[in-house]
């Protein structure tokens, strides 16, 4: 009887144990262990997609303005926890045109916490995979194919992540003048496979601020930095009432006759200067 017990105690243990593994959102084995706590009152968007709804359950975020059933949906091959939202698009479908473009894009500009005006300071942190990602058809002109953006709502972008033929790049604000960084050569390596990203930006109207963008590939352990933008002109306001930033994340334009799909997870927005439970 003792025996029995005890066999008892031991399959509940073992039970709660797998439960909370399984709802964890900091999973060392997909690859996401910071070695810091975020004081949870300076997240200020925190789309985990948990609740398995393409807009994680978060007033002011949007799924998708594409009208095609399949334009955004819920999948379980995530990047920690349970579930990811998958963006769809397919070129010359108008089902997936939104916007006046081919695209099926998620944004939190309506979330107030995830605006962002000159003089914030903001850590950005995503997760994003190539789901059976179709190669460049070696037909140019070659589109790039926007998987992120930190946009501003006159029209400003002062950063996208984009695939162009087969490589991953940082395009920034057509105001600065500045080059593309590419991050990745070839991303067909990386197809199927999880790709974090963190950009920390100071946002300024003037040559004050900063933007600095981290990579963390499948093989690395830790967040690596691939662009160090500093004594930056980060925010190009232009005077217009209400004008703010925000987030875009999902598929913009694909190339010629092509279909494309992107998993998104863990989309996050941080107060900075950074405050930790250590």
């Amino acid at each position: 009887m003792k025996t029995q017990k005890y066999l008892i105690i031991g399959v509940l243990f073992l039970i709660a144990a797998c439960s909370k593994q399984k709802k964890t959102k900091l999973d060392p084995d997909k690859g996401i262990n910071p070695p810091i706590t975020v004081i949870e009152n300076d997240t200020l968007l925190n789309v985990t997609y948990e609740n398995g709804t393409t807009n994680s359950g978060i007033t002011g975020v949007n799924s998708t303005h594409a009208t095609a059933p399949d334009a955004a949906y819920m999948v379980t091959e995530a990047a920690s926890g349970e579930y990811a939202v998958a963006h769809k698009v397919v070129d010359g479908d108008q089902g997936y045109w939104s916007s006046n473009s081919f695209r099926s894009e998620s944004d939190a500009s309506e979330a107030p916490g995830a605006r962002f005006l000159p003089g914030n300071e903001r850590r950005y942190e995503f997760s994003v995979l190539l789901k059976d990602w179709s190669p460049w058809n070696n037909v140019d002109p070659a589109p790039e194919t926007n998987i992120f953006q930190l946009k501003l709502t006159n029209g400003e972008v002062p950063l996208q992540i984009r695939t162009k033929r087969n490589s991953m790049l940082l395009r920034f604000s057509v105001a600065n003048k500045k080059p593309n960084v590419t991050v990745i050569e070839d991303v067909r390596s990386y197809v199927n496979k999880w790709i974090h990203f963190r950009i920390d930006v100071l946002w300024k109207d003037d040559n004050t601020g900063y933007m600095k963008t981290y990579m963390k590939l499948p093989e690395q352990l830790d967040y690596v930095l691939v662009d160090d933008k500093t004594n930056y002109h980060s925010y190009y306001a232009s005077g217009n009432s209400g004008q703010h930033g925000y987030i875009k994340w999902g598929l913009y334009i694909t190339p010629k006759n092509i279909t494309r799909i992107a998993y998104h997870d863990d989309i996050r927005i941080i107060k900075l200067p950074l405050q930790t439970n250590k």
